[in-house]
């Protein structure tokens, strides 16, 4: 569910119409916004080459440093303090946030989201008295827009650290549902529905760590448009700028090395689902000797809103790759829905499409075999890890490739900047 903020439709509402469909769904498919820029204007096309260029292994122009430890423990189960709802394909990790004396605590079960950009923790789950970020005469509050709606807090300061990795400075995340902000403006509740008050059993927060730096850049930097960030004194809050320093910021960046991209890397798991799964979650990309991609991986340099092209079965649309979101959703014609729970494929035996994925410009290409199966089948089985889990989307054409995608096939984000070739980073695997 998590994803980019929803500044364009480009990356926003394919699967919206999944959200709140049973308590039998850990999170449904989000789907992002947009990145600093606006959404590309080229009409998706059929590549016409099928050459492949590896991954880099480095963007260093010197050699590295000495290694750290990069790689973070990911696990998909059913998280223990929920008791009531199937928390089905929600990869977690552990975070430790510091303050600006040191003191320092671990929270566990943050869902990994590589369609979003920034840390964001609910409030109830911080000891920390972190230090609000000043804007104006008030203080800065985020109202993150989802596909299924907002997720209204504070923003605070902090220092991240992930595994052996640490932000060499406190950054600006969020702390949603603070209880010190008042009520989200109207702008704010007009996106739709609470998304964090529904989200707040399923993770203790969410670790966005997209091909994008900030969660909304130039565009939030000279303009209250679309009303993402809000300067609140006393019980009144009213729209604000951001400057980048000041917004939600992916903490891959501000890590002292490691800081060009990551890997989550699952184990291949059967269609038929396993009740849980253990990963990784390794940063830097050729940074270390643990952190080159495979000889095999191809890159998929992606447009400013994230996206790159995507056929299925043939038929050429737009997609992008999201850990956040727990199913593949794409629009199948033909294909029956689940009666007991809204939004889900239920065919009567497990079927396989052909997934074309291309670069924004059209090259590289990679072809894989993706199964839908019977979603009522796999969540009475109580099983958390479903890599044939999938649902329908909002946008014909429009796919998202959720944590599904990612059983068997490490997926390589590489962030905005750091490398010449794709501006606005890439996905590799």
């Amino acid at each position: 569910m998590p994803s980019r903020f929803l500044l364009t439709v480009s990356r926003s509402v394919a699967c919206a119409v999944i959200c709140g469909a049973a308590l039998l769904l850990s999170a449904c498919g989000g789907g992002g916004g947009s990145s600093s820029t606006t959404a590309g204007t080229a009409s998706p096309t059929t590549p016409t080459s099928a050459a492949s260029s590896p991954a880099p292994t480095s963007t260093a122009s010197s050699p590295p440093p000495a290694a750290t430890n990069n790689v973070a423990t990911v696990s998909i189960r059913q998280i223990e303090s929920n008791t009531t709802t199937l928390t089905v394909n929600s990869p977690y990790v552990s975070v430790t946030i510091c303050d600006a004396s040191g003191n320092c605590q671990t929270v566990p079960d943050v869902l990994v989201d590589t369609g979003s950009a920034g840390l964001r923790l609910f409030a109830n789950k911080v000891s920390l008295n972190l230090p609000a970020i000043q804007a104006g005469s008030g203080e800065l509050a985020a109202c993150a827009q989802f596909a299924s709606g907002y997720a209204w807090g504070s923003m605070r300061s902090a220092t991240v650290k992930i595994a052996g990795e640490s932000t060499t400075t406190a950054i600006p995340i969020q702390l949603m549902s603070d209880p010190s902000l008042p009520a989200a403006p109207s702008q704010c509740s007009a996106q739709g529905a609470n998304f964090a008050s529904g989200f707040a059993g399923i993770a203790n927060g969410i670790l966005g760590i997209s091909n994008f730096s900030r969660d909304c850049g130039s565009a939030c930097t000279t303009s209250t448009r679309p009303g993402v960030y809000y300067a609140c004194s006393g019980s009144s809050c009213s729209p604000s700028t951001a400057a980048l320093a000041q917004q939600g910021t992916n903490p891959i960046i501000a890590f002292a090395v490691d800081n060009n991209g990551s890997t989550l890397d699952l184990p291949p798991v059967d269609p038929g689902g396993a009740l849980s799964v253990n990963g990784t979650l390794t940063f830097g990309v050729g940074t270390q000797a643990d952190n080159a991609p495979p000889s095999t991986a191809v890159r998929f340099p992606v447009d400013q809103s994230g996206n790159f092209i995507i056929a299925v079965n043939g038929q050429t649309g737009y997609g992008f790759v999201d850990s956040g979101s727990n199913g593949t959703y794409l629009d199948l014609a033909g294909v029956p829905q689940c009666s007991s729970v809204a939004g889900f494929y239920c065919p009567t035996i497990p079927f396989s499409l052909s997934i074309m994925t291309a670069g924004y410009q059209g090259t590289p290409t990679k072809t894989q075999q993706v199964t839908i199966g019977n979603a009522e089948t796999m969540f009475s089985s109580g099983y958390t890890a479903l890599p044939a889990l999938g649902g329908t989307a909002a946008i014909t054409n429009f796919v998202d490739l959720g944590l599904p995608f990612f059983y068997g096939r490490p997926i390589t984000t590489g962030l905005e900047g750091t490398d010449p070739a794709a501006p606005y980073g890439y996905w590799a695997y």
